[in-house]
């Protein structure tokens, strides 16, 4: 009989060992299955919002969490920060921050090294986020940390029950909040490249196809809702000379001071762009032409009052810009088409003498008055030939030596400057004597003083370089008006 129950007993014994092994044995392939699930989600996750609302719909929807919280770490600041949360408690607590170290999801940050709390009521360190969130009985913090221990953020799930969380629980969810870690660092390593991507290296403005692909959407945007928008385009009046009389990097310098002013000007939804070597373009989402012209204008009249660059010398140079404006649908009714317009009115902004803002409504009180200006600009100028007798010039002369003369190819010429090409090689900083000349002949005896800003060598025995003139004078103003006709 003895037998018979011990039998029965080792039996029974058995029998529950099985019924543990069979329950530990589903719920580990029920884990792997989560996590399966998880990675799979999560391996399409390029972005970081992407990546947060697939996490929301898996706690919900695989794990049957409904009260948690995602926390990032803002390394700056050295906070973390709630970036999404069930309802309830991104309402009541989403202004919340813990310092790296306070209560107990800093405390989880700073070590990297997960809590479970049986009951908080015994638990001093723990904050009830602050006093926002009451109702909590038992509360899980897991850091969401990379394989090389960098810490990006917590998962923090909680229970109005007490003693809700198993060991197991904190096991699974720490395999879950790695995949989330290192989703997280993949999507910012995407978002970080992209960005890059958009932006111009130098004046860390958006790129012409980034502007392009804005300017479509907006497009796309304003056909549906019945909205409008503009776009403003803008050169930097005589770049060219700048950057051929004063060299490449005072040329830099200029393009980063005028992003600065412009980034200053327009609003935080505004996208503006590099959209060529000196030339920038502006998309201003929801904005009529009236409004664009606004702020068009805006721009430049602080470009020219605020912007100056510095030639040497304890010398400064104004830079001013030509601004095009165009809106959908009155321009048309494609980006290409809007964009052809601005242009075209920044061209005709140029030939009515620069420093201005052109648009259709303007176009043709300003081209009256210019085209007047330009008329009598040019009758001076064919009486002032007459009265000469002579050649227009081509050339100017440079005086090496006492008596020495040599022939300089004028390139492009400003009231404050010129780039020319010469055979001789002339210094740095030295200052010239020089004369124009046409191709047979002295113009004039007159002459002007130049000092060389930059030079470089272009071809063997061909010297390419830019001169500011020591000062403004008749003789040069009326050589400038002359070649400029």
């Amino acid at each position: 009989m003895n037998t018979v129950e011990n039998s029965g007993s080792n039996d029974d014994f058995l029998f529950i060992n099985a019924q543990k092994e069979s329950e530990s044995l589903k719920q580990r392939l029920f884990e792997i299955y989560i996590l399966y699930i998880l990675s799979k989600n999560l391996n399409f996750s390029a972005q970081i919002n992407d990546f947060f609302d697939k996490s929301i719909l898996f706690l919900k929807e695989s794990l049957n969490i409904h009260d948690f919280c995602l926390m990032l770490l803002d390394e700056e600041n050295k906070e973390l920060k709630i970036v999404k949360a069930d309802t309830l408690t991104y309402e009541a607590a989403k202004d919340i921050t813990f310092k790296m170290g306070e209560g107990i999801s800093g405390i989880v940050a700073e070590t990297g090294e997960p809590i479970v709390i049986a009951d908080v009521s015994k638990e001093e360190k723990f904050l009830h986020y602050k006093g926002k969130i009451p109702d909590i009985g038992s509360f899980m913090s897991i850091p969401l940390k990379l394989n090389y221990g960098k810490v990006v953020g917590i998962l923090n799930i909680h229970k109005k029950e007490t003693h809700a969380f198993s060991q197991n629980d904190k096991i699974l969810f720490s395999t879950i909040a790695n995949n989330m870690a290192h989703t997280i660092e993949r999507a910012r390593l995407y978002e970080k490249a992209q960005k890059q991507s958009m932006l111009d290296d130098l004046t860390s403005l958006y790129t012409r196809r980034y502007f392009l692909e804005c300017s479509n959407r907006e497009h796309t945007k304003a056909i549906r809702h019945g909205d409008t928008f503009s776009i403003i385009l803008l050169d930097i009046d005589h770049f060219k000379i700048i950057n051929d009389t004063y060299g490449h990097p005072l040329g830099d310098e200029a393009l980063k001071k005028i992003s600065s002013l412009l980034r200053a000007c327009v609003r935080q939804g505004d996208v503006i762009s590099r959209y060529g070597g000196e030339e920038f373009a502006i998309l201003l989402p929801g904005t009529d032409k009236e409004g664009a012209t606004i702020t068009a204008e805006k721009i430049r009249g602080v470009m020219e009052n605020d912007l100056k660059i510095n030639v040497g010398a304890r010398k400064t140079r104004n830079i001013t810009l030509t601004a095009g404006v165009a809106s959908y649908p009155e321009d048309g009714d494609t980006v290409e088409k809007i964009i052809a317009a601005a242009d075209k009115y920044l061209y005709i902004g140029k030939e009515a003498g620069r420093n201005r803002v052109i648009n259709k409504s303007v176009d043709t009180k300003v081209s009256v008055a210019d085209a007047e200006e330009k008329r009598i600009a040019r009758r001076s100028r064919l009486a002032l030939k007459a009265i000469m007798n002579i050649n227009q010039p081509r050339f100017f002369e440079i005086k090496i030596h006492d008596r020495e003369w040599k022939m300089c190819n004028v390139k492009d010429i400003s009231k404050s400057g010129l780039f020319g090409e010469t055979e001789y090689e002339i210094k740095n900083g030295e200052i010239y004597t020089c004369r124009a000349v046409s191709s047979k002949e002295v113009c004039s005896r007159d002459t002007f003083m130049v000092k060389v800003a930059h030079t470089i060598r272009a071809t063997d025995g061909r010297y390419r370089f830019g001169a500011s003139i020591l000062e403004e004078n008749k003789v040069w103003l009326r050589l400038v008006s002359l070649l400029t006709y």
